[in-house]
């Protein structure tokens, strides 16, 4: 869909009445976010993002596809939804501090459903045979240290609280004004890991989206520590990053399902131009604040 012109929008809104013109705003506020979250994901997936919307729409066959763009919007990465009535079908328990996802609702206002991820009660068949899972006995505070370690190479690493069950973390380069962030620590990339998901979960998310980074595919370091690799395909990077991901997994005491992913991988992606060397580089930056005292606690 084609940007509409400041003018020509303002046109288009004369004569309409009250209801129609907040409708035409709804809609246009919508498109701006669906189109900015497919763009974003275009960058750092290539086509293969085009695929991932459409089976993310075609997955939530029970809701109208306007209302599946909602939920895309509000909970990126949701697995599944429904309401609280839903729910409890399942025997299933909306969380005290859960956020409600907005859909419209037919021959009314607003009706509000909520994320797998933020109900509680008994699996559903195929929960947790998600890659993305791992398990494993770690402490809080090799987490929290090696999230501490990614401060030194200028990238920022936060919990987010609105993603859905299928989506672990996402890593990204970040522009920073240096007037605004004058006396304070400046990022250059960001990572997002999924708070909602256990610690060794987020573990291994952590040090994939780290991977990514370490491993260039999002750019040269300011500082010179590891090069521009952007133009691998999105399978090679992906494949470098999970690699790092289950070396630093294994390293520390934690079974993530790298192999099932990497097996997945690899009949697609291209070899040549994977660097070993890379993935090493990265794994010993993701541990570069571990001590081996500390994997041992």
């Amino acid at each position: 869909m084609t940007n509409i012109s400041e003018p020509l929008y303002k046109k288009r809104m004369n004569g309409m009445t009250d209801h129609a013109t907040q409708r035409l705003l709804h809609f246009e506020d919508c498109r701006t976010a669906i189109d900015q979250l497919f763009n974003e994901a275009l960058k750092s997936k290539g086509l293969s993002a085009f695929d991932e919307f459409l089976d993310f729409v075609k997955r939530f066959n029970h809701l109208s596809v306007y209302n599946a763009m909602l939920v895309k919007i509000q909970r990126p990465g949701a697995s599944a939804v429904g309401t609280r009535k839903q729910w409890r079908g399942k025997r299933r328990h909306i969380k005290p501090d859960a956020v409600p996802i907005v859909i419209l609702q037919l021959f009314g206002p607003v009706r509000f459903v909520y994320e797998i991820s933020d109900t509680t009660g008994p699996p559903l068949p195929g929960e947790n045979s998600n890659v993305l899972f791992a398990v494993g006995k770690l402490s809080r505070r090799l987490y929290d240290n090696t999230r501490s370690s990614a401060i030194k190479y200028g990238i920022e690493v936060v919990e987010a609280d609105n993603y859905g069950n299928f989506l672990a973390g996402t890593a990204a380069g970040i522009k920073v004004c240096p007037e605004a962030m004058e006396g304070k620590d400046q990022f250059s990339f960001r990572v997002k890991v999924n708070a909602k998901h256990d610690l060794p979960t987020r573990f291994a998310t952590l040090a994939h989206e780290l991977g990514h980074i370490y491993c260039g595919h999002l750019g040269a370091d300011s500082k010179g520590r590891w090069f521009d690799r952007r133009t691998m395909s999105s399978d090679q990077m992906e494949l470098e990053a999970e690699a790092v991901a289950f070396l630093v997994c294994q390293r520390n005491g934690v079974t993530s399902r790298s192999k099932e992913y990497l097996s997945s991988l690899s009949p697609r992606t291209e070899i040549v131009g994977i660097s070993m060397y890379a993935i090493f580089e990265a794994a010993n930056r993701v541990e570069s604040r571990t001590s081996p005292s500390e994997k041992r606690k």
